[in-house]
């Protein structure tokens, strides 16, 4: 396939006539150029063969790439092409359907490669306190957040939905964390648990994301705070 099957193609795709491709090519050039139907009439049907200046404006003004028009492979429909023969109601879908993929890809925010220590695990449910012993052997590399020290297994459901049985929660270490801020916390020494911490009184409760758990009250002195979790 030619240029000028390909012009005439592209053309006929976006339900256009001669007049208004050339009318439409003469506004897009701001006067620099002059288009009218017999010269693309000419164009498609291979009797005069398209400037590179007009091929790159016609191109443009479709949204493809240039070489698409010299291709003979050019056959398939570009985006631009079946947008504009679907009905206004249709392309609002598809508007609005890229429009959301185009958020969610900007929401999306690239890791560079990092690593830190799986430490063991860590108890999510509020009776049941542990803390296994440090796996220093076994580290995670995959999507490691930027100032990690370490990372643990959850266990058990309390922090439903923020993390689930199995899942591995980072954590900073640090000696506090801002009221309302989730963190891995020792409790007595005997255990440790990831709850979020709430300041109250001289003393923390410890509340699970998960409301079929109650909160746990515990004095101050009996908590030590290990790191901040990374969400």
């Amino acid at each position: 396939m030619n240029i000028g099957e390909n012009l005439k193609r592209i053309r006929k795709e976006n339900k256009l006539t001669l007049e208004q491709l050339a009318e439409a090519l003469n506004n897009k050039s701001n006067g620099e150029m002059n288009f009218n139907k017999g010269r693309i009439s000419k164009w498609e049907n291979g009797k005069e063969e398209p400037r590179l200046s007009s091929v790159k404006l016609i191109a443009d003004f479709y949204g493809i790439n240039i070489d698409s028009l010299y291709s003979s492979e050019s056959s398939k429909l570009s985006i631009i092409s079946i947008y504009n023969q679907l009905e206004k109601p249709r392309q609002q879908k598809v508007y609005s359907y890229a429009e959301s993929l185009l958020e969610e890809q900007n929401k999306v925010v690239e890791l560079p490669n990092r690593k830190t220590p799986l430490l063991g695990d860590v108890a999510a449910n509020p009776t049941e306190l542990a803390y296994g012993d440090p796996v220093y052997d076994e580290e995670v590399t995959s999507n490691v957040p930027s100032g990690a020290d370490g990372a643990l297994t959850i266990q058990g459901d309390s922090m439903e939905d923020l993390f689930r049985n199995g899942d591995i929660c980072f954590f900073h270490r640090q000696p506090d964390v801002e009221n309302g801020e989730i963190a891995i916390v020792e409790i007595d020494g005997s255990g440790v648990t990831c709850k979020k911490v709430i300041k109250e009184n001289g003393c923390i409760i410890l509340r699970s994301l998960n409301d079929k758990y109650k909160d746990r009250k515990i004095e101050k002195e009996s908590v030590r705070i290990i790191g901040k979790v990374l969400v």
